[in-house]
């Protein structure tokens, strides 16, 4: 499994928002290919087929990964996580996943401070920090539309 269009968020309660907005705040991409309907397409894409989503709990090095995936790509989901932490798979405008996993403190915490959670808009998957808090909002959000 590959991917080119990983957009990045922060995990943050935004009440004045609705839907999935409500609990992630996605950073801008500053490409096209992120604009022009993609990431409600992608969710569109998720939303009909949810009955095939899974959650998954992985590790990568000394983190849980929780991955929100189609039961189909459950094979694949711990080496795309490797590849994309030990940033040998280039995304368009960065991910910053390497960063986080990255056990240099100085360097991840601007990014923990930023990025926290993950939306691959060409697989229709997410992926987060677990967060068992974050996991029970997100489920309220992308069951109930």
């Amino acid at each position: 499994m590959k991917t080119y269009l990983i957009a990045r968020a922060k995990i943050e309660d935004r009440s004045n928002k609705r839907g999935i907005d409500s609990i992630i705040n996605l950073a801008y991409m500053g490409a096209s290919e992120y604009e022009w309907g993609a990431m409600p397409t992608s969710l569109s894409n998720i939303r009909k087929n949810l009955n095939e989503y899974i959650y998954l709990d992985v590790k990568i090095k000394d983190q849980i990964v929780t991955v929100f995936c189609k039961d189909s790509q459950k094979l694949d989901v711990k080496k795309y996580l490797q590849e994309i932490a030990s940033g040998k798979m280039n995304t368009k405008n960065g991910n910053n996943f390497d960063w986080y996993i990255k056990n240099n403190e100085e360097r991840t915490l601007c990014v923990r401070n930023r990025v926290d959670f993950w939306w691959d808009i060409e697989n229709d998957l997410m992926f987060w920090i677990k967060s068992t808090d974050f996991e029970v909002k997100f489920k309220e959000k992308i069951y109930n539309f």
